[in-house]
């Protein structure tokens, strides 16, 4: 096997996800080949962005730069690019910013290490790509509408509302090489061509998921290479063990890597792409934002919040004309009943179909209400 003694990228660069967008904003400028930029467009007050080590309380308006890691626990965090691309960072999620479209640059790739993601991606330029990876599977999408979910001991699951994402199996050690070293190594060039051999589009209304014993294997060889970046030569047997063993168990194997059945798409999941795709700002608003124009972020503020109350009242109406009168009714539409207890001491029982901003719409036998979060104490299922 050759030795490398080119410059390695970072290791996490790739596990990603694919969408795109995005500026290069570490400390350059933007400038006048149409560099994109990532600006947070709504936050709970939890959220947070740790940059070079220091945790800084996320806010509305705040420009997102390179390798920034955003982290979520109660709350989510909404993302969005100039070109009206747009992200939401759920619940107890942590993200890497590991590359950003801009100049020189065509890549977009968010790195998910636990949680979910729901991503909205306007395809505008041929050279844009936009990714989110996770330890185990990498996502690749150019316009489309989809979910990511990642948790220990559970396999990574991509979900498509709409448009078409690839799915593959994410092998670490290919993420340090450039293109020119894969080709120019036997390993790496027969890992690259075992990874995509097995990547599949999955088509809308569809999930992929990574095969049991391929997510475990690949989760193995992953944590062996990261381990190993101090030394070369770990890192060359490890590539070198992953060829032998992947290339076994991938034609072994009697299912493909990535399997792909249909899915339900929930009213959650409905009102979150109603959200991320109508509820976006102008490219004229973002500019100014990012420059830290106060009135402009207050004009967004308003403008999302007025798009927010109007997609509400719209799920809302929606959820009234199904005359859903009794709980067991409800739990069998919507799959689920909870019991939402108020800190005023009331519980509210029913569905919650929709959230946005810091509004709950629950479907309750007595109608359709709205309750905002500062008034929740606590959600929990109604078994």
């Amino acid at each position: 096997m050759k030795m490398r003694t080119a410059t390695r990228m970072t290791a996490g660069l790739v596990l990603s996800l694919a969408m795109v967008f995005v500026a290069n904003c570490g400390e350059k400028q933007e400038s006048a080949t149409g560099a994109r930029s990532m600006i947070i467009v709504y936050t709970s007050q939890d959220a947070k962005i740790v940059r070079d080590g220091t945790e800084i309380p996320a806010k509305v308006g705040m420009v997102v730069k390179e390798n920034d890691v955003i982290q979520t626990t109660n709350g989510k965090v909404d993302l969005q690019t100039r070109n009206g691309s747009a992200v939401r960072i759920r619940e107890y999620t942590t993200v890497t910013v590991a590359n950003l479209y801009g100049e020189g640059n065509g890549d977009t790739t968010l790195r998910m290490e636990h949680g979910g993601i729901m991503a909205s991606v306007k395809r505008t330029d041929g050279q844009e790509n936009f990714s989110v990876v996770t330890p185990t599977a990498i996502a690749g999408v150019r316009g489309t509408t989809f979910t990511v979910e990642s948790e220990e001991g559970l396999p990574t699951r991509v979900k498509v509302l709409d448009g078409r994402v690839a799915m593959k199996p994410r092998v670490a050690a290919l993420e340090s090489a450039s293109e020119e070293e894969i080709q120019q190594d036997e390993e790496l060039s027969q890992l690259s061509d075992l990874a995509q051999q097995q990547e599949v589009i999955i088509e809308p209304e569809s999930e992929g998921t990574l095969d049991e014993a391929v997510e475990a294997k690949v989760q193995e060889l992953n944590a062996k290479y990261e381990d190993a970046q101090a030394d070369e030569a770990q890192r060359n047997e490890v590539e070198q063990t992953s060829v032998v063993e992947l290339r076994e168990l991938m034609t072994t194997e009697e299912k493909p890597a990535v399997i792909v059945t249909r899915a339900e798409i929930t009213t959650e999941e409905v009102t979150e792409q109603r959200t991320l795709e109508r509820a976006t700002i102008d490219e004229t608003l973002v500019s100014r934002v990012e420059s830290g124009d106060q009135e402009a972020i207050e004009q967004m503020q308003r403008e999302r919040e007025q798009r927010q109350g109007e997609i509400l009242d719209q799920i809302a109406e929606e959820a009234e004309s199904r005359g859903l009168k009794s709980e067991e009714q409800i739990r069998e539409h919507y799959n689920k009943l909870e019991t939402i207890h108020l800190h005023s001491g009331e519980d509210v029982i029913g569905a919650v179909i929709a959230q946005t901003g810091d509004q709950l719409v629950v479907h309750t036998p007595q109608g359709v209400r709205r309750i905002n979060t500062s008034d929740v104490e606590y959600q929990a299922p109604n078994l």
